[in-house]
């Protein structure tokens, strides 16, 4: 089968290796949607340190190929399936005070997404619906990590959230604050990118500015007052800075993106204090956040297809990671 191997910093390469045989308890997945995510590019570009060579990718749906022995009659040969890459515990303490996204015994199986064939643990596949189409599917996992987010974030009917970038989270973030019925003001360096945040539910759209980053505007369709909820999905110091400062009274403020390189801002502890502001994150997600992900997109209440700006054979994944991080287009799908 032919897989994608990532050697170093831009030296990502399509090989021929053997085809994975499933073991007990195993499945052999043929992959047909895989997602490149933000994650996949900074180990492409060196900014994450991994062990070479190594098949990126964990952003997956296909179909099940093979089974390992003794696997229980629920499964068979042909089942559509989208893949949980971590594996929890459900004992530890993390787990059971209903933080599996720290769990202590995590398993991060290295599914390999960008290639023909993967072998996952059974335990790891979800089974799809027919009304959710594999590239649909492999929105799975980014959008578990939205859902982690937003049990965080209390957003009352009519409360305005601002989501800080447009790019394929950040219009996940602004579909699923829409859903719960929020107004939405999504703001942005690249106006396509806010004609689709407008497409994905988006009251509002607002051109982050040199001046100010968009901050006067931002507080002026909110009469005043700012947002009653920031999303950051941006991973830079400043512009998180910016966004505390957006904050209304009595808000609340979650960092998703993680910073890389690493940075630190400074924090007048007068927002937390006299204005009652939260600041909050959200890391990866439990295996519940995975399957109302999967239901939100069976019932059409998440869409991702506006997201979808660009399809790529394995032939050509090199493109694929490159056009994700030019930031050409929204999301970079590997099909076959």
């Amino acid at each position: 089968m032919r897989t994608a191997r990532l050697y170093g910093a831009g030296d990502l390469r399509v090989e021929q290796v053997p085809d994975p045989t499933p073991k007990a308890g195993e499945a052999v997945v043929r992959i047909h949607a895989s997602g490149v995510c933000p994650s996949d590019i900074r180990s492409y570009t060196g900014v994450k340190a991994t062990k070479a060579p190594w098949t990126p990718g964990h952003e997956i749906a296909g179909v099940i190929e093979a089974l390992g022995d003794d696997a229980p009659a629920p499964w068979a040969v042909g089942d559509r399936v989208a893949v949980d890459w971590r594996g929890v515990c459900g004992t530890c303490r993390q787990c059971q005070r209903g933080a599996a996204n720290f769990c202590e015994n995590v398993v991060s199986y290295p599914i390999a997404g960008f290639a023909d064939f993967t072998a996952m643990p059974l335990r790891q596949l979800r089974r799809l619906p027919d009304e959710v189409s594999f590239e649909a599917a492999s929105f799975g996992e980014p959008l578990a990590c939205v859902l982690n987010a937003h049990r965080a974030i209390p957003v009352e009917l009519g409360a305005d959230v601002l989501v800080v970038g447009a790019g394929p989270i950040g219009l996940l973030h602004t579909q699923v604050a829409a859903s719960r019925g929020a107004r939405v003001i999504v703001l942005d360096r690249l106006a396509a990118r806010l004609e689709v945040a407008r497409a994905c539910g988006a009251h509002d759209v607002v051109v982050a500015g040199d001046e100010d980053g968009g901050a006067a505007e931002v507080r002026a369709l909110t009469d005043g007052y700012g947002p009653d909820a920031v999303i950051v999905t941006v991973g830079i110091p400043e512009v998180i800075q910016t966004a505390l400062a957006m904050a209304g009274k009595n808000a609340t403020v979650n960092l998703f993106a993680g910073t890389h390189p690493k940075g630190s801002i400074a924090v007048n502890p007068d927002i937390p204090h006299y204005d009652q502001v939260s600041i909050n994150g959200s890391h990866d997600f439990i295996p519940h956040d995975f399957s109302t992900a999967l239901r939100l997109l069976r019932f059409g209440l998440v869409d991702v297809a506006p997201l979808i700006s660009h399809r790529f054979d394995l032939a050509d994944i090199t493109k694929a990671f490159e056009t994700t991080r030019t930031q050409t287009g929204l999301k970079s799908i590997i099909v076959a």
